[in-house]
């Protein structure tokens, strides 16, 4: 396959996994995190700052899925540009969700961003020389 088409693909892939991962965050994260509201786990005073927090990672997480399918028609023509972007994406998803983890533990959906990011991420590493400069 033609490098250009494999980086294409690949952003195509993450772009789309990481706006299920927005629609799962935003419905099924949102009805938890009420949940604990509702039954009292969390303090009162912490509640709208962690409503705060969910709200403002709902948005990140639906702008950095976007912004991936953005980048994945100049990923495909080889932009060194683009490259970097979405190497940065991708060390930025896998160093929170590493971070995450050896802070909170091994969960499920943090398994799942580091492998996003790794699907992001190797292709563009592997073959990084592909990519070329603007003029």
């Amino acid at each position: 396959m033609e490098k250009g088409k494999l980086f294409y693909r690949s952003a195509k892939t993450v772009g789309v996994l990481l706006m299920i991962a927005t629609l799962l965050h935003s419905t099924l994260g949102t009805a938890e995190l009420l949940t604990a509201i509702k039954v009292g786990s969390l303090m009162p005073s912490m509640e709208n700052l962690f409503k705060n927090v969910w709200i403002f990672s709902c948005i990140m997480l639906f702008l950095s899925g976007v912004w991936v399918l953005f980048l994945a028609r100049d990923l495909g023509q080889l932009q060194r540009r683009a490259w970097w972007q979405a190497v940065f994406i991708g060390l930025g998803y896998l160093g929170g969700s590493v971070t995450a983890m050896w802070w909170s533990g091994i969960q499920a959906h943090l398994l799942a961003f580091a492998f996003v990011s790794l699907l992001f991420l190797v292709p563009l590493v592997r073959w990084a020389g592909a990519f070329k400069s603007s003029p």
